[in-house]
């Protein structure tokens, strides 16, 4: 390692990543041709499979059958408007990591690790789109819009995609995806379990954000762990690593009772291993969603209409 690269890790080797800006990315990664081809694909995805695709249903366009997916779990959760900042802070979360590689490699380096990440990320919006596609999932939201945040996500965000939640599923990737490059590229223990422990905190931080600002179901949530188990890289973490989130999931949340809490992580476990295991006998990932999407349909009394 030279001087110069040296001084590049002691300089980033201390901060917490939420003390990094998550505009670097942008300004650097779409005019660097090792990165620009992944960051076109990933804003192709995420324009394709989630804005374009909710905005074609809304007006009409589309006509894909929606459904509810409220939970009486739900109601346990209470509704904390203030926890919206965590919940927007989702894009900023995945960004600032992709900060800290470039200033703690150099762009030359750092280029091609941001570009993988970025087709990670844009692979996960194209798989969800996948399920998407087929049938739309929903929930009874407050309509809240005492501040501009909120006032913004009614305006801007349709929500039909609930199920499985992409908040969910880059969150937990974001951990998931840095710590496997941590250990390919040789941090410290020490740096590596700093930036481990901030991410892991955050990606629960979100997870429990969509709930509580009533953006989720608790049933988004298995699904989305499930399609992270089965299609986000399986080499980097296994079915016991998901099961640890959900475990810890409102385990500091004294506002929901502990009987609460034990209900809706063991119906998260419940819905989450059924999954798994039908999805063990399936060529195709999706039928296990698809399966609880018709099931719920008839539990619930629902028809699958056009929105």
């Amino acid at each position: 390692m030279t001087n110069k690269e040296e001084k590049r890790v002691k300089s980033v080797a201390g901060k917490a990543l939420k003390s990094f800006s998550p505009v670097t990315p942008f300004l650097t990664m779409p005019f660097h041709r090792s990165s620009a081809p992944a960051v076109f694909y990933l804003l192709k995805n995420i324009l394709t499979e989630f804005f374009f695709l909710q905005q074609k249903q809304k007006h009409g366009f589309a006509h894909i059958p929606l459904l509810f997916a409220d939970n009486q779990l739900d109601e346990k959760i209470p509704f904390t408007p203030e926890k919206v900042d965590i919940y927007m802070d989702f894009v900023p979360f995945f960004l600032r990591p992709l900060t800290m590689i470039i200033k703690r490699f150099g762009v030359k380096k750092a280029m091609p690790l941001c570009a993988d990440f970025a087709r990670f990320v844009g692979t996960l919006y194209k798989q969800a789109g996948t399920v998407y596609r087929v049938c739309m999932t929903t929930t009874h939201r407050p309509d809240y819009r005492e501040n501009h945040k909120f006032r913004m996500i009614h305006r801007h965000d349709p929500h039909f995609l609930c199920v499985p939640s992409l908040h969910v599923c880059i969150a937990v990737g974001c951990y998931t995806y840095f710590k496997n490059l941590f250990d390919k590229e040789n941090f410290p223990a020490e740096e590596k379990n700093l930036r481990l422990d901030e991410l892991y905190k955050g990606a629960v931080d979100i997870i429990e954000s969509v709930l509580y600002v009533k953006q989720h179901s608790v049933n988004c949530i298995p699904a989305a762990l499930y399609m992270m188990t089965i299609n986000g890289r399986k080499e980097l973490f296994a079915p016991d690593d998901y099961v640890k989130f959900i475990n810890d999931l409102f385990a500091h949340s004294p506002e929901i009772p502990e009987s609460d809490r034990k209900e809706i992580i063991g119906y998260i476990h419940f819905i989450y291993e059924r999954m798994l295991l039908e999805g063990a006998g399936c060529e195709d990932w999706r039928e296990p969603i698809f399966h609880w999407f018709k099931t719920y349909a008839k539990d619930t009394g629902q028809f699958q209409d056009k929105a």
